[in-house]
């Protein structure tokens, strides 16, 4: 098959949004199936969701070095086939203890598909690839909206038609990386990522890299506040659980309308930096403004500043690792942005129950505030101190063949 010789962006978003489709199809139910129809405790629940998490970090992380030294192509095609191939067994096999089993199974696909995609973003020509990661972040999240929404529908349907279509969507999935994905990020960046060795980064990329990191871990343990505790505070003042639904179709809405503004601004939006900085300081607004939350049109507000900040600080953030690390190194770092992400994700529900356990809802709310606003700080000293020092590597000059 004739390689191509430029990433097609285009089939970069379109792969993303059917990706995160496929996915959000199978994790807002796994909770009400397990429970429900197979009668396991929460806890059980929470345990396999857990290990569904720590299987994408590991995919995250083994996914990024794997990248520096393989063939992207190759590797995208393994992950979306052992995805599809998982979706299928779940037509047949979504009992005890199987139906778990196959879901760490795509979460593992999942995390390895979600770098692949990152590091070819990253790989794409310099002055491409902050609009690329910010289209691919819609991308996402309108996957998840639209697969959301799709699967409260055909869930009622049965599991079995549920998994036919999920398979049915990776065979699409399939059929168009084979024939759109093929090429190397050699043929964009003019490094041949098979060659790469164990780079080290300069002092100051490290610092802000690995700040950056944790950054992310603790951001994402707070941010699942809202997915996994904060509906049973809503319900427990009395507001039913649509309206707390309601609030990620607001989420959902805002983030496109504002992503389509910064996909329009592209690089007049001369500091990411600040941009991160701004979300950053919004997430944390959201979690003060739950402090004193009690109707439902200041949860509405809550949510409106969360997304605000969300979508300002989050597309930002692979594009500021690619900026700090080397193209033959794009696959690693990247997965660990993905690694980070998935590990603040799998232990917030617990950290946040453990908090309202011992304490109340209020003092999580107010202790993530604290928090935020702490790390924003030390986010901008770190930067103040290093950046000037920071080799840029978007801003170097591409080899050419």
């Amino acid at each position: 098959m004739t390689r191509k010789q430029s990433i097609g962006i285009p089939w970069l978003i379109i792969g993303q949004f059917m990706n995160n489709i496929g996915m959000s199809f199978i994790w807002p139910l796994t909770t009400i199936y397990m429970h429900n129809v197979l009668g396991k405790s929460l806890t059980e629940t929470g345990v396999v969701l857990l290990l569904n998490s720590v299987a994408n970090v590991l995919a995250s992380t083994l996914g990024g070095r794997i990248f520096d030294r393989g063939n992207p192509y190759y590797l995208l095609l393994l992950g979306i086939t052992i995805n599809g191939l998982a979706n299928f067994s779940l037509i047949f096999l979504h009992g005890w203890p199987m139906y778990p089993i196959l879901l760490v199974v795509t979460g593992f696909a999942s995390g390895w598909l979600n770098t692949m995609f990152n590091a070819l973003a990253a790989s794409v020509p310099h002055e491409k690839v902050r609009q690329t990661f910010t289209w691919m972040y819609l991308a996402a999240n309108l996957g998840v909206v639209f697969g959301t929404m799709l699967v409260g529908i055909v869930y009622s349907m049965g599991m079995a038609l549920l998994f036919s279509m999920t398979t049915g969507l990776f065979v699409i999935f399939l059929i168009i990386a084979i024939f759109e994905y093929n090429v190397d990020s050699s043929d964009v960046t003019g490094v041949d990522p098979r060659q790469a060795r164990n780079v080290k980064l300069p002092r100051a990329n490290a610092r802000m890299v690995w700040t950056f990191f944790i950054s992310l871990f603790i951001i994402w343990l707070l941010y699942e506040q809202w997915v996994s505790n904060l509906s049973v505070h809503m319900t427990d003042l009395g507001m039913p659980l649509r309206n707390y639904s309601f609030l990620w179709t607001i989420n959902a809405a805002l983030l496109v309308i504002i992503q389509a503004i910064l996909s329009l601004l592209g690089d007049r939006i001369k500091n990411l930096y600040y941009q991160f900085f701004f979300g950053m300081l919004f997430v944390g607004l959201s979690f003060l403004s739950l402090v004193s939350a009690h109707d439902y049109a200041h949860f509405i507000f809550a949510m409106v500043l969360l997304t605000i900040g969300e979508a300002t600080w989050s597309p930002a953030m692979p594009t500021l690792v690619s900026q700090l690390s080397p193209v033959s190194a794009k696959g690693r770092y990247q997965g660990l942005v993905q690694a980070f992400c998935a590990l603040g994700r799998s232990l917030g529900p617990l950290f946040g129950g453990m908090i309202i356990d011992q304490w109340s809802y209020k003092a999580l709310f107010l202790l993530a505030f604290v928090v935020l606003l702490i790390v924003l700080g030390i986010n901008m000293v770190v930067v103040h101190v290093n950046q000037r020092q920071a080799t840029n590597y978007l801003n170097t000059d591409i080899k050419t063949k």
